[in-house]
């Protein structure tokens, strides 16, 4: 499993957060660090370039979480597909371009299908699956490896013509398996078919990165084989001890808010870092 730092991180509210829906008007979330914990908005490493964890559409990525968990003017968790109709307004709001936003609403769809029984799950899973099986079958083809799929259809550039084609219509029918978020269905399969090649690339490289990064831990571990740190002190100066304690007592926003201090997780964890935003 390919970790980016981003996996095992949660954060908490220094404040309340407001926005403001075009229809329901002022929705607040409360900084509640006993209650909430957010991930910021959930990108897998691999999409990490196209979507980041934070930018225009964090405010909307929090206000979604927090609805899920029950925060925020209802007081109680809100419907999955209330929440993803909500979200989707506030990208549109907050400036989020057209196809960035299509694909993270496709993204909040596709984890709300998965979430909605065992036949939506399934669904999703086939849809996407077929899509790459198509995707290498293609790939394959193109190299020579195995004959033509039946939408690469004659020889040169017709056959390239033909292959790009397929990876626009390929996705439509099986968006079917969507059922009524077909729509959402379309965006994520043409996403996927474009960006498979891609997404293997990208995926393969950080990889390569995480495996050298364990194999140099583990020789810096075996080379200082439990010698000092060269006098370098892990410990927090007094001045970083004074930085927080001002944020605690609430006489420095400022500080509170930029000084990224790391809370206990809720869940006990020590594998999970939890940070005051």
């Amino acid at each position: 499993m390919i970790r980016d730092g981003r996996s095992h991180e949660r954060f908490r509210l220094a404040r309340p957060v407001s926005v403001a829906h075009p229809e329901l008007g002022p929705l607040t979330i409360p900084a509640d660090p006993d209650r909430f914990e957010t991930d910021l908005t959930s990108v897998p490493a691999v999409f990490g370039w196209l979507v980041g964890s934070t930018g225009s559409h964090l405010p909307a990525a929090v206000v979604h979480d927090a609805l899920l968990d029950g925060l925020g003017t209802w007081g109680s968790p809100l419907d999955r597909r209330a929440a993803d109709r909500i979200f989707g307004d506030l990208l549109l709001i907050s400036g989020v371009g057209p196809l960035r936003r299509a694909l993270m609403i496709a993204a909040v769809t596709l984890a709300t299908r998965s979430r909605a029984g065992r036949l939506a799950r399934l669904g999703v899973v086939a849809h996407l699956a077929a899509i790459v099986l198509a995707g290498v079958w293609a790939t394959a083809a193109i190299v020579g490896a195995v004959a033509d799929p039946p939408w690469m259809l004659g020889g040169g550039a017709s056959r390239w013509i033909s292959a790009l084609l397929g990876i626009a219509l390929v996705p439509v029918p099986l968006a079917a398996l969507w059922g009524r978020d077909l729509r959402h269905g379309v965006v994520a399969g043409w996403s996927l078919a474009a960006l498979l090649h891609v997404t293997v690339a990208v995926g393969a490289l950080l990889l390569l990165v995480d495996r050298l990064d364990r194999a140099g831990r583990a020789v810096e571990m075996r080379w200082t084989d439990g010698q000092s740190t060269g006098g370098v002190s892990l410990s927090p100066s007094p001045e970083a001890v004074a930085a927080s304690s001002t944020a605690e007592g609430g006489t420095n926003p400022s500080t509170e808010l930029n000084e990224n201090r790391r809370l206990p997780s809720r869940s006990g964890s020590s594998s999970t870092s939890t940070t005051m935003i």
